[in-house]
């Protein structure tokens, strides 16, 4: 065999193999049936992309030189696939983005060496390649290339008048502000319904979702930036100041064994010394993007805009002198968490945890112990830390490790219908389970507290409640509109420390745990707790003020919580 069949050998081979590697991450998506939608939709739809991409310039190698990142991008890609049955999205361009280089990489902890030679071989590969396209010349042949412009063309043409036709009959309203439309205008666009799990168009459609959405935050922080509370800690401590807010999910206070549930779902809390539960605390939303601004502004329960006319109880902490970090597992991005992102923008360190986000398993709550206990090893003389766990949103199954897989069946590693009634056992001992991992992520946090021995305090909140096919009840998930939908789980630590310097809050905070409470009350109390002041204060609303009165407990559609009508079964809520 002579030298130039082997190096023409070598060079087919060679193609081969790297326009495999090009479209691996398709090809692990291989699926066991729907397999028309799959080639058209991804396999051949990346094909031509490539071509399309070669097919710009005579010569092979510019095209070669344009397909590079794609190449160097695709161990990450199939890495993602296959740990997290996901294609790259905005949540996790955000994820890199939003988060330090360590933190942001801590997902590939373990593969780094394998992706690092996957690198470098397809360097390689592709140098040689590129070597013999420039060396052989390689070009197309005539005729060839026009043929495919024109195949491209009808394809855009035709997704073009399907993404027409799509947008006629799936109509979405418009929101006043222009920002908001960049979140919540559903749906969303047929291309990304079609090509979302596409590599690497996948890879296009999530950068332009990512800038698109990040510059409307960024429009949103803009109008709020000069915004001032003049907060002051007029009588500041000489000792350590440590505040805790967790935003919990899901978690309805029925459930919990300490208010009396009839599981060990809170064996751990049940029995930490200076830990009061708020059994009567009421979100005047159901949905978390509405729910959380309300925790944590003063924004107003029924303020129907998607983000805030100003800033939050973080920006207030800071004014007051306060370091502040927040760290979450849920998405710095998205239809769910901008107007949530937003408010954490106003943090000193902002870190996102978790590479996907609550539509997979992805990282469960205990990745934020360690971040936690680097923040509190920084030492700071006063901290605000805003900890925003995945808590127990479905799939409730996903929320938690095998170990805490307590209360079964509870259909873990199966894919369980949230509408399923006759998956009503399976559903509630999952739910169960994700109650008694948070019972143990917030033991820790407190654990964790008490060894700085300091001035410091924990406030849990969930977000709203859910319905999960209570006795004769049809519902299950939440926006139902039903009093499950908004009783929320609430739960206040306070160190020894805390107690000693102010004994009268710790007597007021005890004293309100059975006072109907919303959620809109967390702000002022959290600021009245570190003994924070500011023009305009309303002790009214803070539970641990001796000025503290009940009111109305108005929910997002105007009806008053505690006067509207319950269904018999389902406890609906009716005027």
């Amino acid at each position: 065999m002579n030298q130039s069949l082997v190096h023409s050998l070598l060079r087919a081979v060679g193609l081969v193999v790297f326009g495999l590697l090009l479209l691996s991450p398709v090809l692990v998506q291989w699926p066991a049936q729907d397999l028309v939608p799959y080639l058209q939709w991804k396999l051949i739809a990346a094909v031509w992309f490539y071509m399309l991409v070669l097919s710009l310039f005579r010569s092979f190698w510019p095209g070669l030189l344009l397909l590079l990142p794609a190449a160097l991008l695709v161990p990450q890609e199939v890495f993602y696939l296959l740990t997290y049955q996901k294609s790259t999205d905005a949540h996790a361009l955000a994820i890199v983005a939003e988060t330090d280089l360590n933190e942001a990489l801590g997902y590939l902890t373990g593969i780094g060496l394998f992706l690092a030679l996957a690198v470098v071989a397809i360097v390689l590969l592709w140098w040689y390649l590129l070597c013999s396209a420039w060396q052989g010349r390689w070009q197309w042949e005539k005729g060839l290339r026009p043929v495919i412009w024109l195949i491209c063309i009808g394809v855009v043409a035709s997704l073009s008048w399907n993404e027409w036709q799509y947008q006629q009959i799936n109509k979405a309203k418009q929101r006043s502000n222009p920002e908001e439309n960049v979140f919540v205008q559903r749906p969303l666009p047929y291309s990304y319904e079609k090509f979302h799990a596409t590599y690497p168009l996948n890879m296009l459609i999530a950068v332009n979702e990512f800038v698109k959405q990040k510059q409307a935050v960024a429009d949103i922080a803009e109008s709020t930036a000069l915004f001032k509370f003049s907060a002051l800690q007029t009588d500041a401590p000489a000792q350590r100041q440590i505040y805790v807010l967790v935003i919990g999910e899901t978690l309805r206070p029925d459930r919990l064994q300490l208010n009396g549930y009839n599981r060990a779902t809170t064996p751990r809390l049940s029995g930490t010394k200076n830990l009061i539960s708020y059994t009567n605390m009421v979100s005047p939303w159901a949905w978390t993007r509405m729910s959380v601004p309300v925790i944590l502004s003063r924004k107003s329960a029924t303020d129907q805009r998607y983000f805030p006319t100003e800033t939050s109880v973080v920006a207030a902490f800071k004014e007051a002198g306060f370091s502040t970090a927040w760290l979450s597992t849920q998405s710095p991005l998205g239809v769910h968490d901008s107007s949530i992102a937003l408010h954490a923008s106003e943090a000193d360190q902002v870190q996102y945890l978790n590479p996907v986000g609550y539509k997979k398993e992805g990282f469960y709550d205990d990745i934020l112990l360690p971040a936690f206990e680097r923040v509190l090893q920084q030492n700071q003389q006063k901290q605000l830390i805003v900890v925003h766990t995945l808590g127990s949103h479905f799939s409730y199954a996903d929320r938690y490790p095998p170990a805490f897989d307590l209360f079964t069946p509870s259909g873990k590693g199966q894919s369980i219908s949230m509408h399923d009634r006759s998956s009503s056992l399976l559903l509630n001992n999952a739910y169960d389970n994700s109650v008694a991992y948070t019972d143990f992520i917030l033991f820790n946090l407190i654990k964790q507290l008490e060894q700085t021995d300091s001035i410091s305090s924990l406030f849990y909140v969930s977000d709203h409640g859910e319905n999960i096919f209570d006795g004769q009840c049809n519902k299950s998930g939440h926006g139902h509109n039903t009093e499950r939908d908004y009783r929320v789980a609430a739960l206040l630590w306070i160190s020894e420390l805390y107690n000693l310097q102010y004994p009268q809050k710790k007597s007021y905070a005890e004293q309100r745990r059975e006072q109907p409470l919303m959620t809109s009350n967390v702000f002022h109390s959290l600021l009245d707790l570190a003994g924070i002041e500011y023009p305009d204060q309303k002790l009214t609303k803070s539970w641990v003020s001796p000025q503290w009165r009940p009111s109305s407990r108005i929910l997002q559609q105007g009806l008053d919580f505690d006067l509207a009508k319950r269904d018999p079964v389902s406890a609906e809520l009716t005027p």
